[in-house]
């Protein structure tokens, strides 16, 4: 019987996998001869222990170095989700007058979702911020130059749009300002036809 030994199989196991390992072999290790000889393992200890400890001691080193990756990953991910909502004011007030007149729509939606032009820049910078995102992955489009997707406003800023009166008048400004700027080029242009 011919028995492949891949190191780095062994060292890529699971958690759990490994855990379990590092646990039987602790246990063949350190248990009382009576225990040991119980279970008949006695003679199974003698004959192979130093292969035993070697894989107890890299099992354990491996659980351990994964331990504090994974605690490492999280701490990091908490700490970076409160710094996200801790400035989420301050980025939003920090986008301009376009921007907030689209979010500003959104929120105003039942369902904070609306069809966005596809290609605005504006758009893209907002998806990208995080602050709206695709409601859907496909969507059947009549003209691809100027395709208009459905967006869903981000709960995180509604809550902030909810939360702060002052954030909110600014956002509803910055969408009267956009829609009277609309109003006056649709005028003009009518006038020059």
């Amino acid at each position: 019987m011919k028995i492949d030994f891949n190191i780095k199989e062994i060292l890529t196991l699971p958690t759990t996998i490994m855990a379990a390992l590092a646990l039987a072999c602790g246990i063949l290790l350190f248990s009382p001869t009576a225990i040991i000889e119980q279970m008949f393992m006695g003679d199974f200890r003698d004959k192979f222990g130093f292969i035993i400890g070697i894989v107890f001691i890299v099992s354990i080193s491996i659980l351990i170095v994964n331990l504090i990756y994974k605690i490492s990953i999280s701490v990091s991910k908490i700490k970076a989700r409160k710094r996200f909502y801790a400035t989420a004011e301050k980025r939003l007030q920090k986008i301009n007058s376009y921007q907030k007149a689209i979010i500003y729509v959104l929120f105003q939606q039942d369902n904070r979702t609306l069809p966005l032009p596809l290609h605005d820049g504006a758009v893209l910078e907002l998806e990208q911020n995080m602050m709206i995102g695709k409601a859907t992955t496909q969507y059947l489009v009549g003209d691809l130059n100027n395709a208009l997707f459905p967006y869903l406003l981000q709960p995180w800023v509604a809550d902030e749009l909810n939360s702060k009166s002052n954030l909110l008048s600014d956002f509803r400004n910055a969408f009267k300002l956009q829609e009277d700027k609309f109003t006056e080029q649709e005028r003009t242009r009518d006038y020059y036809w």
